[in-house]
């Protein structure tokens, strides 16, 4: 039998499948390799110190991810696919984005949202559907792609530096800054590149980031710590301590989700899957588990 040990941080709420962040590792608090947050992209092709540092986000423990001295433009991204059962995202329902941040070196004009839509396949990462820069204040749609600028209202500067689309400038305050935004998709995205962005020179510790239903994000903060048990034997994962009904989410490593049932009798089995490592999540946890 092998059995992974977790933290798994929830609320009752949390476990309605409805009520998830879509993220996985959202809060940077997994780091298999020690270099690298668990399921995020980072950039390879410039220069930057990434650690994994304590978060000093007010209401938050745990880890946090900082980037200093890049020597570019520097992202941190993840591909999100549509709710368990859905192939696209909806047209209707009402998304939030939502980062936490804290600039601590730069020149003002250091952070940003740069997001964009998906008409691959889950788990590709071409097609990119085209994203204006700009847009009407009653287009929700372009809101979060490309950060706080445009005709975001209000145009001030209250979430930005005015027009210019950066995050608002939190250096001299040393205060950490969350920037909030909802999201409607239109038709046929298949994935949603969840990312943020930093410039030259500039140092920013990120935490805390979410994506998923307006409404339900705030139930995500985590009120407690419980230990959970998955344990795996032939191809039955169990999951200890864990409702029956609460929905299990199984993805590869390039962040495709492969598998999505309901625990019964404390278990899933695990269908058709190659060997391999994948990650298992339950709310808005996860874990590591091989194959």
């Amino acid at each position: 039998m092998k059995k992974i040990t977790l933290l798994l941080s929830f609320v009752a709420c949390v476990l309605a499948s409805q009520g998830q962040n879509l993220l996985l590792n959202p809060s940077f608090e997994t780091w298999t390799s020690g270099t690298a947050p668990d399921s995020w992209i980072l950039t390879t092709t410039v220069g930057g110190t990434v650690t994994k540092v304590t978060t000093t986000n007010p209401g938050q423990t745990g880890n946090a991810i900082q980037v200093a001295g890049s020597t570019g433009t520097y992202s941190i991204q993840q591909n999100v696919a549509p709710p368990a059962g859905a192939s696209t995202f909806s047209t209707t329902d009402t998304y939030q984005l939502s980062v936490s941040y804290l600039v601590t070196a730069g020149d003002g004009t250091d952070a940003r949202v740069w997001s964009g839509l998906l008409t691959s396949a889950v788990g590709a990462t071409a097609a990119y559907f085209a994203v204006p820069t700009t847009h009407a204040d009653s287009l929700l749609y372009y809101i979060p792609f490309h950060g706080p600028g445009g005709n975001i209202v209000p145009a001030s500067g209250t979430y930005g530096n005015d027009l210019n689309g950066y995050l608002l400038d939190n250096r001299s305050s040393a205060t950490w800054h969350t920037y909030t935004c909802d999201v409607k998709f239109p038709a046929g995205i298949t994935q949603f590149n969840f990312a943020v962005r930093q410039y030259t020179a500039a140092t920013v510790i990120w935490d805390n980031l979410k994506f998923g239903l307006k409404g339900t994000l705030d139930a995500l903060s985590p009120t407690k710590a419980d230990k959970l048990e998955v344990s795996l034997v032939g191809n039955k994962l169990s999951v200890t301590s864990i409702a029956d009904g609460t929905e299990v989410n199984v993805y590869s490593t390039l962040g495709a989700k492969v598998q999505s049932d309901k625990l019964a009798g404390g278990s899933i089995q695990l269908n058709n899957l190659a060997n391999g490592l994948y990650v298992v999540r339950v709310a808005n946890a996860s874990v590591k588990i091989k194959l």
